[in-house]
């Protein structure tokens, strides 16, 4: 099994499965069986179904070659009829019965039979609920809900292939870097009930804050649930020990200590940190996924290195986790992604780093600011070399026109200045001394803004901000990386402020040194 042929997902799967994680039983589709799905070829879908026994209910989930390339939405519960139905409430008591049964009709209607979304998102479990949601769906397809599992199950398939290679997917794809011949396979997966008798329900847990990278163990737990609910609802619990309410570790405290444990395996013998998805059916433990976490640079740099560190990779490796470009964003402050984004304008990521102060609308201005220890956002329609004055005094450099070649981009990298350059739907009136965003908002000399030169876009009001990232194992890293440089590294620099900043970070020596910049 290989990533090509059968994605991400199922081989991240078959990984668990050798660690020995509690997997439910899966069945991995490779891309060209999806592909002739997709086509109009058959499936069997009933000798798929027979490798999970009698009666089994399953998902099935996407699987890309990149995750990142998205794919169509999974569906659980696959298998759900009035036998079934029936059955389950024996089991697992009437309303967990109806719930399920519910949940599937609602995502087969609106994922499978394409039904209007808005007929079937408001029904929620509840006497009555489900016999009115068979006749929504009857009223809709003239037909009755299919009761043959292994109907539903051959919809499901053919819904998602088709649904892959759509005009619309294939956009989306593209837009995110995808190759033209992008493929998907499935993952068809036997059901790990998160609603039911005992301790049962469903969540997600992970061991590192994804903004800083530290050790953290964060995520969250829903009782009588399934797939991602828990992140979509303030009900759910707190993983560890929290003052603001219950969490699993005192619920479930087994459990929870099973879930560490596998999170220490995953980063260890994965040699990733990952987020793990689980259910809990009747206090029994299921994996059902794991993924790479979500990071930010700061945080894949420290965790390069603390995997370094540990012995669980190499240095080496380490250094070529992180992007250089990282480096450079990691040099300055940061909007915190964790707080409120207002953004005003969008533009060019000119020059990274994240600045908040006043706006001002003219070199003069900006120096004026400057002497009185003031930060200010220069925004000029584009600049020209009569502006360096107010860029030097300027915390940052916003401008309507330009690309990453124009005069702002390039001496505000020089300078190390935040700088979103060519911000088309703005709209400046130097001579009223305004800016006009393009939902028509105004903003007048002096009103507060906060410039995101990493993201390339402006913010109201004062952003929170992360300080640069010049710790230890930002330093501990550029020595791994000299000592296995083989070119030498000197500065750009003509003033004596460039010249301390080259020193501090240890370049041997200057390489050019413009002496204009000096008179």
């Amino acid at each position: 099994m290989a990533t090509a042929t059968h994605g991400w997902r199922a081989k991240c799967l078959q990984r668990l499965v050798r660690l020995e994680l509690p997997v439910p039983k899966s069945v991995a589709l490779p891309a060209s069986t999806v592909r002739a799905i997709a086509a109009g070829h058959g499936v069997d879908a009933s000798g798929v179904l027979d490798l999970f026994g009698d009666g089994p209910l399953i998902s099935v989930r996407p699987s890309p070659a990149n995750p990142e390339w998205g794919g169509p939405a999974t569906i659980l519960n696959i298998g759900m009829n009035a036998k079934r139905h029936a059955r389950l409430a024996e089991t697992h008591g009437e309303a967990a019965a109806d719930a399920l049964y519910l949940r599937f009709i609602q995502s087969y209607a609106i994922h499978v039979a394409r039904l209007d979304a808005e007929v079937f998102d408001d029904l929620r479990p509840g006497p009555g609920s489900l016999r009115e949601v068979l006749r929504q769906y009857e009223a809709e397809t003239d037909e009755a809900f299919p009761e043959d599992p292994a109907r539903q199950l051959s919809e499901v398939l053919r819904s998602m292939a088709r649904a892959w290679e759509g005009t619309s997917a294939r956009l989306l794809r593209r837009a995110k870097g995808a190759p033209e011949e992008a493929a998907l396979g499935l993952v068809v997966q036997e059901m790990a009930q998160g609603i039911g008798q005992g301790t049962s329900g469903s969540g997600v847990i992970q061991f590192v804050d994804p903004v800083t990278g530290k050790p953290q163990v964060t995520g969250r737990y829903l009782g009588q649930s399934q797939g991602r609910d828990a992140l979509r609802t303030t009900e759910a619990l707190y993983l560890t020990r929290d003052p603001r309410g219950q969490s699993l570790e005192e619920v479930a405290p087994e459990i929870f200590a099973t879930l560490v444990e596998h999170g220490a395996t995953c980063s260890t013998r994965l040699r990733e940190e990952m987020q793990i998805e689980f259910t809990i059916e009747d206090g029994r433990l299921a994996v059902l996924d794991a993924v790479k976490v979500q990071r930010s640079a700061r945080a894949n740099l420290r965790i390069a290195v603390a995997m370094a560190e540990d012995g669980i990779i190499a240095k080496e490796e380490a250094v070529l986790r992180v992007e250089p470009r990282a480096l450079s964003e990691l040099l300055h402050h940061q909007v915190d992604p964790r707080g409120p984004r207002d953004v005003i304008a969008r533009g060019i990521a000119a020059s990274p780093g994240a600045a908040t102060g006043r706006l001002v609308f003219s070199s003069t201005a900006a120096q004026a600011s400057g002497a009185k220890g003031e930060a200010c956002i220069l925004v000029r329609r584009e600049t020209s070399p009569e502006d360096i004055r107010g860029m030097h005094s300027a915390a940052a450099v916003l401008t309507e026109r330009g690309g990453v070649t124009s005069h702002a981009a390039v001496i505000a990298r020089g300078l190390g200045l935040p700088c979103v350059v060519g911000a088309s739907e703005i709209r400046l009136d130097q001579r009223e001394r305004k800016l006009t965003t393009a939902d028509g908002r105004v903003f007048g000399e002096g009103d507060i803004i906060t410039l995101d030169g990493t993201k390339g876009e402006a913010l109201a009001g004062a952003a929170e901000m992360l300080p640069p990232a010049l710790d230890d194992s930002f330093r501990r890293l550029l020595s791994w990386a000299d000592a296995v440089r083989d070119i030498g590294v000197r500065a750009n620099a003509d003033t004596p402020a460039d010249a301390e900043t080259a020193r501090k970070f240890e370049a041997e020596g200057i390489g050019l040194c413009r002496t204009e910049h000096m008179f």
